[in-house]
């Protein structure tokens, strides 16, 4: 593979020379600073928390003890409406992942309007995604970008397109999604995706995942836009729910499922 070199940083993370090609050097107190992961006096709590939610999602993308889901190991993580926590939920459960001892994580930044996963690890400048999708002349693997977290990589957004959705719903997104699935069949692919009520890109996502895991803010998201999110997934797909900031009884500054984050 032939070594893509990327330079300069941003408040997360800095592309540093590496003889395997490209790797980006997280800062994990920067993303603790933005919001994106627990302060240290919550960590272990949040940690548990992202434990419980992983588990049963690795169950049914490997048949562990239960029935298998067909692409499980592609999972895709929404939310009705912006600001109720996606990106946060999909960075923590990256990182829970990545400990896994016989599994390695890939987080997709198929947010291609708003990038977060991009913008906050640094990489909203490289290729990705959506220059793959358009045809862009280099393998896959090659716009994959590993991480100083053993385990853990990313596949930036890419350049924004105006035709983003077509370029998402086309063939060659079905191709790129299967690659994903079984190049390295103990990877687990995460996508960061729109809010299912505010974007096309959404919908045509939901499609290709095995596993989609649905983020609502607790005493926020109305329940017509739940149940309206839940009626765009259907009643085939396999979904969990994730109530994020939900107060636990007697402890007032507690959150189950997220402290609190810089991005949706």
């Amino acid at each position: 593979m032939t070594p893509i070199v990327l330079t300069g940083q941003s408040m997360m993370g800095e592309f540093l020379e590496h003889k395997d090609g490209k790797i980006v050097d997280i800062d994990q107190e920067a993303l603790r600073d933005a919001g994106l992961i627990a302060p240290e006096c919550h960590e272990r709590m949040i940690a548990d928390q992202f434990r419980e939610i992983k588990r049963p999602l690795i169950a049914s993308a490997y048949g562990k003890r239960v029935t298998q889901v067909e692409d499980g190991n592609l999972i895709m993580i929404s939310s009705a409406m912006p600001g109720e926590g996606k990106t946060f939920t999909s960075v923590n459960l990256a990182l829970s992942i990545a400990q896994e001892q016989d599994l390695t994580v890939l987080l997709v930044d198929a947010d291609v309007a708003k990038p977060h996963v991009s913008e906050v690890f640094g990489v909203s400048e490289a290729p990705g995604l959506l220059d793959i999708l358009e045809g862009q002349p280099r393998a896959l693997e090659e716009l994959v970008v590993r991480t100083n977290i053993e385990g853990l990589s990313i596949l930036p957004a890419g350049v924004p397109r105006a035709n983003a959705t077509e370029l998402l719903s086309g063939s060659r997104m079905d191709n790129v999604v299967q690659h994903l699935a079984t190049r390295f069949p103990q990877r687990v692919v995460i996508f960061d995706t729109p809010p299912l009520l505010q974007s096309s890109e959404a919908k045509v996502l939901v499609n290709l995942a095995g596993q989609v895991v649905l983020v609502v803010k607790a005493e926020s998201t109305p329940q017509g836009a739940v149940a309206e999110a839940l009626h765009i997934l259907g009643d085939e797909k396999a979904v969990s729910m994730v109530l994020n900031q939900s107060r636990t009884a007697g402890e007032k500054d507690r959150y189950k499922y997220g402290y609190g984050y810089g991005f949706d």
